[in-house]
């Protein structure tokens, strides 16, 4: 009776070769890993345990295709003889007992296979020959035909062949090149899709060691590129890169380390950040696979860990200059709140609520302006009706556009500058200063001021009065005077004569003083307004109404070219000849008087205002002691006696009023023996509006 067996063959390869780079970038070595697992679709029929041989035989005789059947150790227990036909073999040859190694050896010598590849050859089929495993093959028998040959083992060991003649060609290729064929067009395939991975890829074995990998995994660990190979232990791979220094151990020992590493490694969770000592930061990220394998991959992170780290770093700085607002917002003297272009509260200071006396639970980021408003009348700050119109006002486009400065005057009685500035999205900020206390200086300032100007202008005209009715009884004592020194001089005693001088000496002095004092007075009551001079022209004629003071004493006078000025004339005279007149008065006995005008313009400080003139008169006079330098500006004030020089003590607090009055200011400096210096400083031009004296 036939008995057909039915084969089903499948062969899975899994396949790598992997080239691994040292750190000269060369190549070192190569490895080849195959992995064959198989099995059929549908378990076979087992034969039955015969212990009679010829009943076998009989069974195999009545087969239509070569039989053989091997036991668990491969040797032959049966076959036809039309397996013997088909294959080539002697009876001699196939007969039980006879190992499966010796009949393939005995084909391969037939096909004229070389010696030294028939060990190879025959030790990759048998390791092939997994339990369940089966496959197919045809050659060039030395029958001639080209045989079919079907292998398969059973799982309890057994190894059964079916052989039969067929039409098809044979391919050149024997099944060990078939083979390896498939099996390196698998590794290509694989590694291929492995290479061009952007990560780093490993499978580590349920014993940890090193089973697959690819270029990318070794160029992540270029320190340690030499021992990365299949079959070497993860732990050995670890321990060797902390050793050459791969890692940044972040404080920790070596061995704290590797057990961090190792425990991750081998109890993957969560993915991993490793810096190495190149600067690289490796994202880790393995899992565990059903038969305890470790699948890992590597990618470097550095240009997302950089973006990271200065995310992180303007992330602190935001913090701190966060921090540093609030501060400077908390110790603010002046209240500030913001509001978006809505009237929404953005941000509001403590100092704002302690004006207003608000709650931080009601007045927070969120709540209207005319909430607020609502919730400031509530507090009694102002009426509703005052409320309604500031609202109007702040709506009004105009004013939103523009800066606006406001007073508020509470029910309390307190004042409160507001200055609302507008931003450029359409909100506005806003600070608010309570000058309740300015408020009240000003006023009283004010006052104050307005009781000076009316003592001030009492006193001028009580000069002036005084002065000129002081005029008459004056001139009647000069010309009494006069009458008795010419009626009795002659036959006054000399007494008399002493008497009569000495009165006219005073009534000298007096008429002298009344001139000072009306000069004084008259530079606010009698001025002119301003006009435009030439300060060269002005400096001659002061020249020539001193000449003959100047050539009694040989006085030198030097002066370089001064520029024109807005002034009042008459007083610019009077203020220059009251310096140069001081300079002669002042001089030295024993030295001829050298006096220096010098004037120069500069630019103002301020933006937008007039240059300055600044005028300097020098000279080699008697000097006097800088500590009366103030002193010598104050009416009546004398430095020395009316014995040893003349004047009444007026000319020089009369060149101050007349300096006050142009806007500008008066200096003086002196050194005793070497002389003195006078410098005034005033604008080029006047305002329309004089500067009260």
């Amino acid at each position: 009776m036939p008995i057909n067996v039915y084969f089903t063959v499948h062969l899975h390869v899994f396949a790598m070769r992997t080239p691994l780079l040292g750190r000269s970038g060369m190549k070192n070595s190569e490895h080849n890993i195959a992995y064959l697992n198989g099995g059929p679709t549908n378990e076979p029929r087992s034969f039955p345990i015969l212990h009679d041989g010829n009943e076998l035989a009989d069974i195999f005789a009545g087969a239509d295709v070569g039989l053989a059947l091997f036991d668990s150790s491969l040797a032959l227990l049966a076959c036809n003889s039309l397996y013997r036909t088909l294959c080539g073999y002697l009876e001699s040859e196939a007969v039980t007992g006879r190992s499966l190694e010796d009949l393939m050896r005995i084909t391969f010598h037939r096909l004229n296979v070389p010696d030294a590849e028939i060990k190879s050859k025959i030790e990759k089929i048998v390791t092939s020959l997994d339990r369940g495993s089966a496959y197919t093959f045809r050659y060039n028998a030395p029958s001639g035909s080209v045989v079919e040959i079907r292998r398969r083992r059973l799982p309890n060991g057994t190894v059964v062949e079916t052989a039969r003649q067929t039409e098809n060609p044979v391919s050149s290729i024997d099944l060990n090149s078939q083979y390896e064929l498939i099996a390196e067009k698998s590794r290509a395939r694989l590694m291929h899709a492995l290479d061009v991975m952007a990560d780093g890829f490993a499978l580590y074995d349920s014993s940890d060691r090193l089973v697959l990998y690819n270029k990318k995994y070794v160029d992540y660990s270029p320190l340690v590129a030499d021992i990365i190979m299949p079959g070497v232990a993860k732990e050995e791979i670890l321990r060797e890169s902390v050793r050459r220094g791969a890692f940044n151990l972040n404080g920790r020992t070596p061995e704290e380390y590797i057990s961090w590493r190792l425990q991750r490694h081998r109890n993957p969770t969560e993915p991993i950040e490793v810096l190495g000592a190149d600067g690289r930061w490796i994202l880790i990220t393995e899992k565990k696979t059903d038969d305890g394998s470790i699948v890992g991959t590597r990618s470097d992170i550095t240009e997302l860990k950089l973006r990271e780290m200065e995310m992180l770093r303007i992330s602190q700085q935001l913090h701190a200059k966060n921090i540093h607002f609030d501060t400077a917002l908390s110790n603010m003297v002046q209240g500030l709140c913001m509001f978006d272009k809505g009237q929404r509260l953005i941000v509001v200071n403590r100092r704002y609520l302690e004006i207003y006396g608000f709650s931080a639970d009601v007045v927070k980021p969120g709540i209207t302006l005319r909430e607020l408003m609502e919730y400031s009348v509530s507090l009694g700050n102002y009426t509703k009706e005052e409320a309604e119109r500031a609202l109007t006002e702040r709506n009004d486009p105009a004013r939103l556009s523009q800066r606006t400065v406001l007073k508020q005057r509470l029910k309390d009685g307190r004042v409160i500058a507001v200055m609302n500035e507008p931003m450029p999205d359409g909100g506005t900020i806003a600070t608010y200063e309570d000058i309740t206390e300015s408020e009240k200086a000003a006023v009283m300032m004010l006052e104050y001021t307005q009781k000076l100007e009316r003592s001030n202008r009492e006193l001028i005209d009580f000069a002036y009065v005084a002065s000129h009715d002081l005029q008459e009884p004056l001139r009647k004592i000069e010309a009494f005077g006069d009458r008795l020194q010419k009626k009795y001089g002659d036959i006054l005693p000399d007494d008399g004569k002493m008497f009569v001088d000495r009165m006219h000496n005073a009534a000298s002095r007096m008429r002298r003083l009344i001139n000072d004092l009306l000069s004084y007075s008259r530079i606010t009551t009698n001025a002119k307004p301003f006009q435009w001079i030439s300060l060269n022209e002005l400096v001659t004629e002061v020249q020539s109404d001193l000449q003959i003071r100047i050539e009694e004493n040989s006085a030198i006078i030097e002066s370089n070219d001064l520029p024109k000025i807005e002034c009042d004339a008459t007083q610019m005279r009077q203020l220059i000849q009251n310096l140069v007149s001081n300079a002669l008065k002042f001089r030295k006995p024993d030295q001829t008087p050298i006096i220096k005008i010098h004037g120069e313009l500069q630019n103002s400080a301020i933006v937008g205002t007039p240059k300055n003139l600044i005028v300097t008169i020098s000279d080699n006079g008697i000097g006097f002691d800088n500590s009366f330098k103030e002193q010598i500006f104050t009416i009546f004030q004398r430095l020395h006696s009316r014995n040893e020089y003349e004047g009444t003590g007026i000319g020089l607090a009369t060149c101050r009023k007349i300096v006050e009055r142009h806007g500008g200011t008066i200096e003086a400096s002196g050194i005793q023996g070497e002389g003195s210096t006078f410098k005034f400083t005033i604008p080029q031009t006047q305002s329309t509006k004089e500067i009260a004296a």
